[in-house]
């Protein structure tokens, strides 16, 4: 099924963190020749659910402020990317179901990951583990401090896992390869959820390596005959899922980084759980560069 009046929709909040994702939202934008919808959501009490209400002066003076932050993000990005179709909406409702809501009509959300805490789960954001949980769209999560730059050119890195998740992340990865004129870095990850203490910091085992090789090959196969003009390099890891891939997000001199993380939201394999368990937040929380999430339900792009 092709979605007509496709978009990339970002979520604001007037933080310098929205800005950011908002920004990398509009070159992804630009690349794909496509609108940016840019969203700020703000709750308001509904009467008859809330012992008190707030008079509407004090409401409309809400509202203003946030009509200027999200006036003062779509300016920003206006003045950077001059040629943007740039479209906006202010919502009075949860920011968590204004942004589910938009997916269904948008080829990609992109939110930012904010906190600043030392638990994972505050790293990553209730806002965002919500909208990666339940969007139509595969979804972006742009981090405080973006090391992608433009992204073009710097590979694609693609977390390798057996569901069908993993299969819709698949497609994503050589798509976006492709966009970029990149290489994609395919990597599987044999999970160790028992201590192999003999082997502590040690290559797989050449039984494990070929056999995952094998299966690697296989599943990439189908994509590398749709996509010839994407180079790939395959790539398997024994570890644990998420720092695995994290390493090889920061590994070799920066033209060499991938410039972008695309997963399944769940999987059978070496990212098993991925969606609200500890490696997806792991992962997102800690990525250098923007981590997109793919859910198996994900539709035909449009582009």
């Amino acid at each position: 099924m092709v979605v007509e009046e496709m978009s990339i929709t970002v979520g604001v909040d007037g933080s310098v963190e929205a800005l950011t994702a908002a920004h990398w939202a509009a070159k992804e934008a630009e690349l794909r020749r496509l609108p940016l919808r840019v969203i700020l959501a703000m709750n308001e009490p509904v009467a008859g659910h809330s012992d008190y209400v707030f008079p509407p002066p004090v409401l409309e003076a809400a509202r203003q402020v946030n009509r200027t932050r999200l006036d003062h993000a779509a300016s920003v990005i206006r003045d950077l990317h001059p040629d943007l179709d740039v479209r906006t909406d202010l919502e009075f409702t949860d920011p968590r179901r204004a942004l589910v809501d938009a997916s269904a009509r948008t080829a990609l959300t992109v939110i930012g990951s904010r906190g600043r805490g030392r638990l994972v789960e505050v790293l990553v954001g209730a806002v965002a583990l919500h909208v990666i949980a339940h969007a139509h769209s595969p979804v972006a999560v742009v981090p405080a401090t973006d090391l992608s730059g433009n992204g073009l050119h710097r590979p694609v890195l693609l977390g390798v896992d057996g569901g069908a998740s993993g299969a819709a992340a698949m497609g994503y990865a050589f798509e976006e390869a492709s966009l970029r004129g990149s290489r994609l870095l395919a990597v599987l990850v044999l999970d160790d959820t028992e201590p192999w203490p003999a082997d502590e910091g040690r290559p797989p085992r050449r039984t494990d390596l070929d056999g995952a090789l094998t299966l690697l090959a296989g599943q990439l196969a189908p994509w590398q005959e749709k996509y010839p003009q994407v180079p790939v390099e395959q790539v398997v890891r024994r570890g644990r899922p998420a720092p695995a891939l994290l390493e090889c997000l920061r590994r070799g001199p920066d033209a060499d980084r991938p410039g972008l993380a695309v997963v399944g939201s769940r999987g059978h394999s070496g990212l098993g759980g991925l969606l609200l368990g500890s490696t997806s937040q792991h992962l997102i929380a800690r990525s250098p560069v923007p981590v997109v999430v793919v859910r198996p339900e994900g539709r035909e792009r449009s582009w």
